[in-house]
C-alpha cells in the first residue's frame, strides 16, 4: 500500500513521539508498504527550524540520510500538481 505522511506524523515517527499510535507506527513499519513524504512537509520542516518553532534529533541535512535508512521516498511537487488544485472542493 503506498502512504502518504502528513508531516506531523512524519515527525513524530522519527521522535518516537506518544503522539503516534501504536497502529500507525504498524503501519509505517510494515515493509509491504511504501512510504511517501511529500515535498512541501520537507519545505514546512525547514520553515518551522528557521522560526526556532521545532528542534529535531538531528540536523535538517541530515534528514535526507534519513529519509532513505527508513526507505521513505520524497514525493515532488509538479506545476501540473499545483493545477490541478484548481478542480478540487474547498475542503482540500
Amino acid at each position: 500500500m503506498n502512504i502518504l505522511l502528513d508531516t506531523h506524523t512524519f515527525l513524530w515517527y522519527l521522535q518516537d513521539s506518544k503522539e503516534l499510535s501504536s497502529q500507525a507506527a504498524e503501519i509505517l513499519e510494515d515493509s509491504s508498504n511504501t512510504l511517501w513524504l511529500s515535498i512541501a512537509s520537507l519545505w514546512e520542516i525547514s520553515i518551522k527550524l528557521g522560526l526556532g518553532k521545532l528542534s529535531l534529533q538531528n540536523s535538517f541535512s541530515e534528514l535526507e540520510e534519513v529519509l532513505q535508512q527508513l526507505k521513505i521516498e520524497v514525493l515532488p511537487i509538479t506545476f501540473s500538481d499545483t493545477e490541478r488544485y484548481l478542480n478540487l472542493p474547498l475542503y482540500h
